[in-house]
């Protein structure tokens, strides 16, 4: 999977935000408060998603509709194991560690990932011991 640029991902997660293909104008409607591009760059950028496999463009009249090619829940597991393995040498402990030890994961959070853990294991064929 080809990596992204940061502003590549605002305008991925803003055309999955939109929740079916969508046009230019609606993707920028679901780009952060603070991205304020001029309509020239959000259209390199599309251009350059399309160039990756990630979207594609229909042409219907005179404006182009964006469909994602790339599902939201794929690319994010794919950038979170890499992350995962390049800066935790895969161990998601060492990530919640470092996300609890400076802050960035409050112990509520992280008793609801138990219990989200704890039912994923329960429903998990591999560990069905019946």
């Amino acid at each position: 999977m080809n990596h992204l640029s940061p502003s590549e991902e605002q305008v991925m997660t803003a055309l999955w935000d939109c929740g079916k293909p969508a046009t230019r104008r609606q993707i920028a409607a679901h780009l952060p408060a603070d991205c304020v591009w001029a309509d020239s760059t959000l259209l390199n950028f599309l251009l350059r998603l399309e160039n990756k496999g990630y979207l594609r463009p229909e042409k219907q009249g005179n404006r182009n509709i964006y469909t994602p090619l790339v599902r939201r829940v794929t690319y994010c597991g794919a950038v979170s194991a890499a992350h995962l393995r390049t800066l935790y040498g895969g161990d998601p402990r060492r990530m919640m560690e470092a996300l609890a030890d400076t802050g960035r994961i409050t112990n509520a959070e992280l008793e609801r990932l138990a219990r989200w853990l704890d039912n994923r294991v329960a429903e998990s064929p591999e560990y069905d011991y019946d």
